[in-house]
C-alpha cells in the first residue's frame, strides 16, 4: 500500500512538472489536461514495465518517450518541448522511484 502511496505522489509531481511547459505555450485546455493525466499514470506504467538489456536509470526516459509521441503528434506546436520534458520527466521518476521504493 505504501508503494502505491509513492506512486500516486510521484505521478502528481510529474503531472504537474509536465505540463507546465503546455500552460506557458497556451495550449489548449484538453491537451494540458491529457499530458497531465500521460504524466500521472507514467510512473506506475515505468515501475511495472520491464525492458530487456537497459539500465535502470535510463528505463524511465525510455518508456516516458515512446508514450509521450502520441500527445507530440497531437500538439505539433511546442514538440521539442514535450520531448525534452518526457525524457526529463522520465528520469526524474526513475530516479524517484529508484531510491523511494
Amino acid at each position: 500500500m505504501r508503494s502505491y502511496l509513492i506512486i500516486i505522489l510521484i505521478g502528481l509531481v510529474a503531472g504537474f512538472i509536465g505540463s507546465l511547459p503546455l500552460l506557458r505555450a497556451k495550449a489548449d485546455k484538453y491537451a494540458i489536461l491529457g499530458a497531465f493525466v500521460l504524466y500521472f499514470m507514467m510512473p506506475y506504467i515505468i515501475f511495472h514495465m520491464q525492458i530487456p538489456n537497459v539500465q535502470w536509470w535510463l528505463k524511465g526516459a525510455v518508456i516516458s518517450l515512446a508514450l509521450v509521441l502520441p500527445l507530440v503528434i497531437v500538439i505539433k506546436k511546442s514538440a521539442f518541448t514535450m520531448l525534452l520534458m518526457a525524457v526529463v520527466v522520465g528520469a526524474f521518476i526513475t530516479f524517484l522511484g529508484h531510491y523511494l521504493l
